[in-house]
């Protein structure tokens, strides 16, 4: 007969969200946010080995401290309890020691402890230093994990733990309280009904469709490093505080949570803010719930929507009753929330977090050892944390991670706070209107430079080649809030967070029907990568021509096909213009990104580019937007897919045909009439404008083809090979679909009546006529692709 070892398993449970999140943290970031080093100061009759015995009976009643974290070779991360672990205990003496000396050697103890990290393999719970200071005082030290403990937690096996070393000491048995079950909570929690907890969220976070985002925005800092700033208030301002409270009738905790808001309303320029708070997570009526040790703490969203015509007194407790209603579903996780409110393919609802600490105290006062000093860390994963430590004189600690929040904005934004909180607690102003006066909002040290970052996209950007990038593309521009994400680059260089994450892989499940678990990302960070992963595409022919400029959207695409520079950047302020919800692609020529061979003619390119766009909408009405040097191109794939019996909406921005048939009379005379025109009005911008028209047409090429770089070379190659096949087109077909023709106005009163002909002489169908604000060369700048965007708008809704 076989002898089987037993197992040493006692549970195996899955990570939460919240778990899964500081998992993925842990793995990919340099600096670990999870990792705490929990101190405390012992007074009183240390004994080491009652110490021992104390952590061996700890270890036994508390399941998360012989627990660990597994996610190699499973499909999913796992939370594993094992029947019995044992706690390692480090004990030194520098009793002997100078005060110096032993400060040194705790700070370098310290700082090795978070360089070697939490082994959440073997158990991040199994480790306590103990430090002999003098012979009535020790320090204890206890490095850990927020994966698996949370500060409500700690306080309460810290509790325990010197509970049972005093039952010993004293040759007692130790009194305590049942603790729950584990997987009875987890049962209980899977077992409340979801009506109340959705009728609330959808209720409070109404009519909230665009976050305001720390990451959006991002300070242009290369490597990610975490940065503290605080300020502690006086007694007299803390109890200045307490007094505004009690009269109004709030807690701290809602004054701080409302001031917050308003000071992110001033950074952000918007009325409706949310931000994060942390939560036990252990509200209900679960038996002993306060009892649980384990990472139960969650983040709740909180929403400012401020009114000015309301007073502070009000709106706080308007305030603070949403947030007692909140806590009865301290339990539910974010994502959960989010599909609540139907966020689940829109990036964060934020990424600041208010850290209000209110763990419950070691209480040791009758105990032969007295605890004190009781010191964690902040643990957080979003780009601003602020963290409130409650007392005499409290502290306001801000966190920020430097890609995201410069050393500027982070002095602003506790400057600020700190003249709110006195402002309104001195009651100098007691409502929104008498706070404008006083505080200004924010405003950045420079702007961010669009074309700069453009001509530095050009150079790196890889677009999809298949349907699999393409569809991890949208996911990542939804959760990112990012347009012209190359298939290339690294998820968290680009603004990726834990979080972002395991949403990801949700609507990963979702779109293409494959479970990965979010370790997956650590090996395979890139679209690109990702994509070989799940599926390999080498049996179909890659995308040579389509970029996605913007991917996510449920509304009709719109094609941009490139002018006569060849690159398709230049389209990007119309896809930030047009309907959030409208996917836009451009079509860019051969030779671009590979060693194609050009096109010989309109015809060819025209086939090639219908095919592509055809594999990204299989049917029409297609849009295909078009400008300058274009207009043919469209006219070629509008009439292919006519032949297809599609439907073609054709949007064609201030050109007219034939292009380049400079030698028409016409044409020539009503060029001249035009520049004379501008002339006189403008005449500084009017030169400038010819000079550069006519180095970009006749100088440019000749200094590029003599000492151009390689990649410019190319390109002048694609640029004159583009003029040759558009002069070489034979004007003599109809546009047999429907064609918009948006115009700006013209110095010349002649150029638009030119315009409209040139097309009603090639177009059957009727010619819409729109028009735009700003001129021909500004047209894709702000603001001016902001108003050709509402025309471009207004033509796709009439002719769906």
């Amino acid at each position: 007969m076989t002898n089987k070892s037993k197992s040493t398993v006692e549970a195996i449970f899955p990570l939460s969200y919240m778990q899964q999140g500081l998992l993925l943290h842990h793995l990919s970031s340099k600096i670990d946010q999870g990792f705490l080093n929990t101190e405390c100061v012992l007074t009183g009759d240390f004994n080491i080995d009652y110490f021992k015995e104390s952590c061996v009976l700890i270890a036994k009643r508390h399941d998360v401290i012989r627990s660990t974290i597994h996610w190699k070779n499973i499909e999913k991360p796992v939370h594993v309890i094992h029947k019995s672990k044992d706690i390692e205990i480090e004990y030194y003496d520098w009793k002997d020691l100078s005060e110096t000396e032993k400060k040194e050697k705790w700070e370098t103890l310290k700082k090795n402890t978070l360089e070697a990290g939490a082994p959440l393999e073997s158990g991040a719970l199994l480790k306590i230093y103990i430090i002999k200071f003098s012979d009535e005082t020790h320090k204890l030290l206890w490095p850990m994990h927020h994966i698996l403990l949370d500060g409500w937690s700690g306080s309460n096996i810290l509790n325990d733990l010197f509970t049972i070393y005093d039952a010993l000491y004293n040759n007692k048995l130790p009194k305590l309280d049942t603790l729950p079950n584990y997987k009875t909570y987890l049962n209980w929690i899977n077992n409340i009904p979801d009506e109340n907890a959705r009728s609330f969220w959808e209720n409070y976070l109404k009519n909230y469709d665009t976050a305001s985002l720390f990451s959006k925005q991002g300070a242009k800092n290369s490597e990610e490093t975490s940065v503290t700033n605080s300020f502690k208030l006086s007694k007299t301002e803390t109890d200045r505080i307490k007094t505004y409270c009690k009269k109004n009738k709030i807690t701290i905790n809602t004054l701080i949570q409302c001031t917050w808001s308003v000071v992110l309303s001033k950074y952000f320029n918007t009325k409706d803010v949310i931000h994060g708070t942390t939560v036990s997570g252990r509200s209900g009526d679960f038996p002993n719930i306060n009892l649980l040790t384990g990472m139960f703490m969650n983040v709740q969203p909180v929403r400012g929507k401020i009114d000015e015509t309301q007073d502070f007194s009000n709106w706080f407790q308007d305030m603070q009753k949403f947030q007692f209603e909140a806590r009865k579903y301290e339990y539910l996780s974010l994502d959960k929330l989010y599909s609540y409110i139907n966020w689940s393919e829109n990036s964060s609802l934020f990424d600041s977090l208010l850290v209000f600490e209110n763990y419950p105290n070691v209480k040791t006062e009758e105990n032969t050892i007295k605890v004190s000093n009781v010191k964690s860390g902040l643990t957080s994963t979003y780009p601003i944390t602020l963290a409130i430590l409650p007392s005499d004189e409290i502290k306001f600690i801000l966190t920020t991670l430097s890609k995201q929040v410069d050393s500027y904005s982070a002095n602003w934004i506790l400057n600020t706070l700190r003249d709110i909180i006195e402002l309104i607690t001195s009651e100098q102003i007691k409502s929104f209107a008498s706070l404008n006066n006083k505080i200004s909002h924010f405003t950045p040290t420079n702007s961010e430079d669009i074309e700069n970052d453009n001509i530095v996209r050009k150079s790196i950007y890889q677009a999809p080649k298949n349907k699999t990038e393409l569809e991890l593309l949208k996911i990542w521009e939804t959760l990112l809030d990012k347009n012209s994400i190359s298939i290339r680059d690294n998820f968290f260089d680009i603004g990726g967070k834990s979080l972002l994450a395991i949403k990801m892989f949700t609507l990963i499940k979702k779109k293409l029907n494959v479970s990965l678990s979010p370790i997956t990302l650590l090996e395979h960070a890139s679209i690109e990568d990702l994509s070989k992963y799940i599926t390999e595409e080498k049996s179909k022919d890659p995308w040579k021509y389509i970029v996605p400029i913007r991917a996510k959207g449920n509304k009709t695409p719109i094609f941009c096909i490139h002018g006569g520079g060849g690159y398709v950047f230049f389209f990007n302020p119309i896809a930030n213009a047009v309907n959030k919800d409208r996917p836009v692609y451009a079509l860019q020529p051969a030779g671009l990104n590979n060693n194609m061979k050009m096109h010989k003619n309109i015809q060819e390119m025209a086939i090639d580019y219908a095919k592509e766009i055809k594999d990204i909408q299989s049917n029409g009405p297609y849009n295909l937007l078009v400008y300058c040097f274009s207009p043919a191109v469209g006219i070629e794939i509008s009439n292919t897919f006519k032949e297809m019996g599609e439907e073609t909406n054709l949007i064609v921005i201030d050109s007219i045909i034939k292009m380049e048939d400079f030698t028409d009379p016409t044409r020539i005379k009503l060029r001249i009439s035009g520049f004379l025109s501008r002339l006189r009005k403008t005449p500084i911008s009017a030169l400038k404008l010819m000079i550069s028209n006519n180095y970009e047409r006749f100088l440019e090429p000749n200094i590029i083809r003599l000492f151009g770089s390689t990649n410019k070379k190319n390109l002048e190659k694609i640029k004159q090979n583009l003029i040759s096949i558009y002069k070489q087109y034979k004007w003599n077909k109809k546009h047999l679909g429907s064609t918009t023709l948006i115009l700006t106005d013209k110095p010349d009163e002649h150029l638009n009546p030119a315009y409209i002909d040139s097309w009603k002489n090639i177009t059957e169908q009727k010619v819409n006529i729109l028009f735009t604000k700003g001129q021909h060369h500004q047209l894709f700048s702000s603001p001016f692709a902001d108003e050709m965007a509402i025309q471009i708008e207004k033509s796709i809704i009439e002719h769906s």
